[in-house]
C-alpha cells in the first residue's frame, strides 16, 4: 500500500544473538566449500584473457623477462599488474589438479558470499527474528547468482576477488555505523577499509570506481549540517589515504616497473596526457559500451536486462537485477515524495538512526559507484560488487513498502524470479584433463627466439614450449602493429635484430601475420610448419621456423 511506504522499522523485540567467532569460521568454510563445489560443476576455466595474459604474465613477471627480453609478448595486457595472477600460476606450475585450482579459485567467491551475509545481518537487525532470517537469504541469493557472478566463477578474471575486498571494507564501515549511532567511524575502521579497497584498485584498476565512491558515500549519509558535513569530509580524507596505502601496497612496485622502463606508471594508458614515448599520445582503449546519449542513461539499467554481446560486454547474458531494483527504486521514490508532500515535509523518524545512516551510506555507494562505472567503462563483468549489494537494496526496498507480514513472501518470490531467470555469460570452459594445460608441441632448438604474429590468445603456450625461449615478442598485435611505431615497436624489431639464435613464429590461425613477419625481415621456412595441439577453445596453432629474408626494418 503506498500510504505503508517508508512506514518507521519495527524495533526488534530483543537484540539478535551474535554468533560465536566458531559459528562464523564454520559459515565462512560452508560458503568457501560451496563456491568450490559450484565452480567445478561449471568446469575449466579457458577465457580469452587467462590464454592470452592471466598465466604469461606472473610467469614472465617472476622469471624477471616480462620487460626484457620479452617485449609484449602478451599485446596490451603485458602491462597489467599480474599481482592476483600469481596463485593461478604457482597452482598451475605446481601442477595441481584442474579441479583443486578450479576449487581455489573459487575461494574469493566465498569470501565474498560470507562477507554478504556479514553486511546483511547488520543491515536487517532491526527486523523481527523471522523476517530478519528471510531476508538475509533472500538478499544474500540474489546477490550470489547474478549472471556475471556465476559467469566469472572460478576464472582468472579476478572480478570476485575485487568484490571481496570492497565488501570487506564496506562492512568495517557499516558495522562501525550500525553500532554507533551519531558517533563518527573511527580512524582505524576507516583506514583498514581504505587499505582494502587501495588494493583492490592496485591488483586491478577497473576497481577505482568503487575507491571513488565509497569516500563519496562517507560524506552523503548525513546529517547535513555544517559541522558534521566538515566531519564527514575528514573522514573521507583518511578513507583516502587509506586507499593510497592499499594501492601502493598492491599497484606500487609494477607501477615502479613501469616507470622504470616506459616512464609512465600506468604504461599504456593515460598516455595521452602521460606521453611515454614508448607509445602514441592518444587513448589506449575508449569507452566501448553502454549509454551514448541522456536518453540511453536514464533508462540504462532497464536495458542491461539482456542485452546481448557489445552493450555491456562480450557475451549474452540475462539478468533482471539491475532493472527490477531501478523499477523499485523509481516506484519507491515517486511514494516518498507523495508521502512527503501530504505530510508537508515531515517525515517519520526511522527506528534506528544508525541503521538509517548504514543504509544511506550503502545506498550512496551504489548509485556512485553505478555512476562512475557507467561513464568510464559500462563493462558488466567489471560491476560484480554491485551486484552482490543489488540484494540487500531490493529486498530492503520490498520490505520497506508492503504491509507488516507480506514482506517475507515477496522477498521469496523475488530471489526465486531472479535466481530462476537468470542466464549466466560464458567467455569459455572445457571438460576437467589430467593438467589445467595440455599442449603438443615440437622441441624448439635451443637459444631460440619466438615471435607471436597475431593478435590471437597465444601467450599461453610460450611457458610451456620445451626447451623455454630465450626470449618472445609480439611483433603484430592490438599494441605493437603498422598503425603505432613508435619506441616499443622500435624495441621489437632491436630485439629481433639482436638475436643470434634461431627464430620460431607461433601463429593463430597457421599461415597468419605474413606481412608482419616481411615487415621484420623473416619469412617462414618452408615445410617447417608443425600444428600445435591444445585443450584450449582456441583457433589451431601452428610453429614455423623462420628465417631472415632480408635486414630488419625499424617501421613499415
Amino acid at each position: 500500500m503506498p500510504g505503508s511506504a517508508l512506514r518507521p522499522l519495527p524495533l526488534p523485540a530483543a537484540t539478535p544473538r551474535r554468533p560465536t567467532f566458531a559459528a562464523d569460521a564454520l559459515l565462512l568454510a560452508l560458503c568457501v566449500v560451496a563456491a568450490g563445489i559450484a565452480s567445478i560443476l561449471t568446469g575449466q576455466d579457458a577465457n580469452w584473457d587467462l590464454q592470452n595474459y592471466h598465466f604469461y604474465n606472473p610467469w614472465a613477471w617472476l622469471g624477471g623477462r616480462i620487460f626484457g627480453p620479452d617485449v609484449a609478448a602478451a599485446q596490451l595486457q603485458t602491462f597489467h599488474n599480474p599481482l592476483f595472477d600469481v596463485p593461478f600460476y604457482a597452482m598451475v606450475a605446481l601442477d595441481w589438479p584442474p579441479r583443486v585450482i578450479a576449487f581455489a579459485l573459487a575461494i574469493p567467491t566465498g569470501v565474498a558470499a560470507f562477507l554478504l551475509i556479514l553486511l546483511a545481518r547488520l543491515l536487517f537487525a532491526d527486523l523481527e527474528a523471522g523476517e530478519r532470517r528471510v531476508a538475509i537469504a533472500a538478499s544474500v541469493a540474489i546477490g550470489v547468482t547474478s549472471s556475471m557472478g556465476r559467469a566469472t566463477l572460478g576464472t582468472t578474471m579476478n572480478e570476485w576477488i575485487l568484490a571481496a575486498f570492497v565488501l570487506a571494507g564496506l562492512w568495517l564501515v557499516v558495522r562501525t555505523l550500525v553500532r554507533s549511532d551519531r558517533a563518527p567511524v573511527p580512524v582505524g575502521a576507516l583506514a583498514a577499509a581504505g587499505i582494502l579497497v587501495g588494493i583492490a584498485t592496485g591488483g586491478k584498476l577497473t576497481a577505482g570506481s568503487f575507491a571513488v565512491a565509497i569516500c563519496i558515500a562517507l560524506v552523503l549519509r548525513g546529517p547535513f549540517t555544517w559541522r558534521a558535513t566538515a566531519g564527514r569530509f575528514r573522514e573521507a580524507i583518511v578513507m583516502g589515504v587509506g586507499i593510497l596505502a592499499g594501492f601502493a601496497i598492491a599497484y606500487g612496485p609494477w607501477g615502479h616497473a613501469l616507470w622504470t622502463h616506459y616512464a609512465s606508471p600506468i604504461f599504456p594508458y593515460g598516455n595521452e596526457w602521460i606521453a611515454s614515448p614508448w607509445w602514441s599520445k592518444q587513448q589506449v582503449i575508449g569507452r566501448l559500451y553502454g549509454p551514448k546519449d541522456l536518453g540511453a542513461w536514464l533508462r540504462f539499467p532497464f536495458d542491461m536486462h539482456a542485452p546481448g554481446p557489445s552493450y555491456v560486454g562480450e557475451v549474452d547474458y540475462r539478468d533482471a537485477r539491475m532493472p527490477l531494483l531501478y523499477g523499485i527504486a523509481l516506484l519507491a521514490g515517486i511514494v516518498w515524495l507523495w508521502v512527503w508532500v501530504a505530510q508537508r515535509g515531515r517525515m517519520p523518524a526511522p527506528a534506528s538512526i544508525a541503521s538509517s545512516r548504514a543504509w544511506r551510506f550503502l545506498s550512496a555507494f551504489f548509485i556512485a559507484s553505478f555512476l562512475l562505472w557507467t561513464a568510464q567503462h559500462a563493462n558488466y563483468r567489471y560491476l560484480i560488487t554491485l551486484d552482490a549489494l543489488a540484494g540487500v537494496l531490493i529486498i530492503t526496498l520490498v520490505q520497506r513498502n508492503l504491509r507488516p507480514g507480506h514482506a517475507p513472501v515477496v522477498m521469496i518470490a523475488a530471489a526465486i524470479f531472479l535466481v530462476v531467470t537468470t542466464k549466466a555469460g560464458s567467455w569459455g570452459r572445457i571438460d576437467f584433463g589430467d593438467h589445467w594445460f595440455e599442449i603438443e608441441a615440437p622441441p624448439l632448438a635451443p637459444g631460440a627466439l619466438v615471435v607471436t604474429t597475431t593478435d590471437a590468445p597465444l601467450s599461453y603456450v610460450i611457458p610451456l614450449l620445451r626447451p623455454t625461449p630465450a626470449a618472445a615478442v609480439g611483433i603484430d598485435n592490438n599494441i605493437v602493429n603498422a598503425r603505432h611505431t613508435e619506441r616499443l615497436y622500435d624495441e621489437v624489431s632491436a630485439t629481433i635484430r639482436a638475436h643470434q639464435g634461431p627464430i620460431y613464429a607461433l601463429s593463430s590461425p597457421p599461415g597468419a601475420g605474413g606481412d608482419a613477419l616481411a615487415r621484420r625481415g623473416l619469412a617462414r621456412v618452408a615445410g617447417s610448419c608443425v600444428r600445435i595441439r591444445s585443450t584450449m577453445p582456441s583457433p589451431p596453432l601452428e610453429l614455423c621456423r623462420v628465417t631472415r629474408a632480408d635486414a630488419v626494418t625499424p617501421r613499415p
